[in-house]
């Protein structure tokens, strides 16, 4: 009796950390200029890239006047994936240069604002898929 008692309580506490968890998934901020030239720019174009597909997950949620568009929104998700690919394959480079930024306060915040860049470009690539799955839905 004790023992089920036990299982049952433990299976609720793990159920609600897993709605704590599920909420948890915040939108990231664009961090403030640091003031490099490179590592700015990185970190712009990623947040630009970010911010834009933010708006198109809410034109997308938003089905009843966004089927006029599926074709246009398809296209410009498509170029979001190359743009992040590129982006992607310049911020090994960037992070690089940023290290060697001085004073090292400057360079530390530099590394931070390109991680959260990074952040932003892996979750707009793995938000890609499922919204392109949302066009298809909404042309049937």
């Amino acid at each position: 009796m004790i023992a089920l008692l036990m299982t049952g309580v433990s299976v609720d506490s793990f159920a609600q950390k897993k709605d704590k968890k599920a909420k948890k998934e915040k939108e990231l901020k664009r961090p403030a200029s640091v003031g490099h030239a490179a590592t700015d720019n990185f970190v712009g174009a990623s947040f630009d890239v970010y911010d834009k597909n933010k708006k198109i997950s809410e034109k997308l949620s938003d089905a009843t006047g966004n089927v006029a568009n599926a074709g246009e929104v398809k296209t410009d998700l498509e170029a979001q994936v190359e743009e992040i690919k590129g982006l992607l394959g310049k911020s090994k480079d960037v992070l690089t240069k940023a290290k060697t930024i001085t004073p090292k306060t400057n360079s530390m915040k530099a590394v931070k604002a390109i991680n959260a860049a990074t952040k932003a470009l892996n979750a707009t690539q793995k938000a890609i898929p499922g919204q392109l799955e949302q066009i298809k839905a909404q042309k049937k």
